[in-house]
């Protein structure tokens, strides 16, 4: 990692940067941080590249997830992976607008902006989120794991969204230069309020996905991509159904669209539980299925941290997960959710079990569980770790603004 860049010029103007074609986790990670920082009183701005190759329907779920808030946002687009015009779009952009610091949340954005900086088209400090990136073996991934590693070693600075993430990419002599903050999420509102529009939310949802019967709703949220392995929540629905004589002990919905989308809905027909688990695509606005739904499950492989997680958490929902990266930093086991070990099979029936037979449990987990986000995982905090991480960087960022 390069030595910190003088101070002199590094005023004002932050930017986060991605690219994407849909909306996820990391997407959402930036946007909001973007949100937080500017309402901070920070001049900040979001760019965001759409990579039109994903396809019209991802990026129009992009669109949508961002909101009509999107003054701040400057969108690019780019149909493939390397682009000389988007490269000097974005050198007049950064110009125009005045950037002096750029966090990247993605390999390609830090590929673009160490571009620009290396080949004096842009005076910029240089910050990279680590978010998790889990690749299939192939030159492709090869060349991602290339580009990472020389811009780890170019960057300014390095902000891991877990502690392990952050061990595993960067080594300890990076000293003040990386730095582990685990993400935040906005309270919609205050526990009791959330309680009391859980039956009417329940109601809504049940409709919405064709449910009947007052079985507990279990739901498993994310990418349909192989890190989140969504083949072990199948198998859990399958056994639950097998223990139950042929009708589960819960309503269980997969929310996400993906690259594994066929694949997974034949592996719930080999498995005989097509009928008992609702594929429901891209789910936009999720305030309903957090406000009416009973548990969250997780069955990845690795993660940074989910922001899935810190949202279920946020609408009093108790989660059963894997231990692995910040998720044992975000849930307590057995005080406001549970872990297990990795791919555990029968560890994760037996937490998911007792939450289904206990309706008192969900509930205090659920309270407690709303109340550990309010007050660890609060947006002011997160803003505040990040623009002293890069003051200690020396790219100075005074708020230049009322917030």
């Amino acid at each position: 990692m390069r030595k910190a860049r003088p101070t002199a010029g590094m005023a004002s103007s932050i930017v986060h940067m991605s690219f994407s074609g849909d909306f996820g986790g990391r997407e959402k990670v930036a946007a909001s941080l973007h949100r937080a920082t500017y309402r901070a009183g920070y001049d900040c701005r979001l760019y965001m590249v759409v990579e039109e190759r994903v396809g019209a329907t991802g990026n129009a779920n992009l669109f949508r997830s961002l909101g009509d808030d999107t003054a701040r946002m400057r969108f690019f687009r780019t149909g493939s992976r390397f682009s000389v015009r988007l490269l000097m779009e974005l050198r007049r952009k950064l110009q125009e607008d005045g950037v002096r610091l750029v966090h990247c949340h993605c390999y390609k954005s830090l590929f673009y902006a160490l571009l620009l900086r290396e080949c004096g088209l842009a005076d910029i400090a240089v910050v990279y989120t680590l978010h998790g990136l889990v690749l299939r073996p192939g030159w492709i991934s090869s060349f991602i794991r290339l580009v990472q590693h020389v811009g780890l070693r170019l960057c300014d600075g390095v902000v891991g969204c877990s502690e392990e993430i952050l061990r595993a990419h960067v080594s300890d002599s990076a000293g003040d230069r990386a730095t582990a903050i685990i993400n935040a999420i906005e309270c919609p509102a205050e526990y009791a309020d959330i309680a009391a529009r859980r039956a009417a939310a329940r109601e809504r949802l049940m409709e919405r996905f064709g449910l009947c019967g007052n079985r507990p709703v279990v739901i498993n949220v994310g990418r349909l991509c192989p890190q989140k392995n969504f083949p072990l929540y199948l198998r859990l629905v399958a056994r639950d159904v097998e223990r139950n004589g042929g009708e589960p002990g819960a309503h269980y919905l997969l929310l996400g669209n993906g690259a594994l989308e066929t694949e997974l809905k034949e592996e719930a027909r080999r498995l005989g539980v097509e009928r008992h688990v609702v594929f429901t695509g891209f789910v936009a606005e999720m305030d309903q299925v957090f406000t009416g739904a009973d548990l969250l499950v997780q069955t990845s492989i690795w993660e940074g941290t989910p922001m899935c997680l810190l949202e279920a958490q946020s609408y009093g929902l108790p989660a059963v997960v894997p231990d692995v990266g910040g998720n044992g930093a975000v849930v307590a086991d057995g005080e406001n959710g549970a872990l297990y070990p990795v791919g555990d099979m029968d560890a994760l029936a037996v937490r998911v079990d007792a939450y289904l037979a206990d309706a008192p449990l969900r509930e205090r987990h659920g309270q407690a569980a709303h109340m550990n986000v309010r007050t660890r995982f609060d947006m002011e905090s997160w803003v505040r770790r990040h623009v002293d991480f890069y003051n200690r960087l020396g790219a100075l960022v005074p708020a230049g603004r009322t917030a």
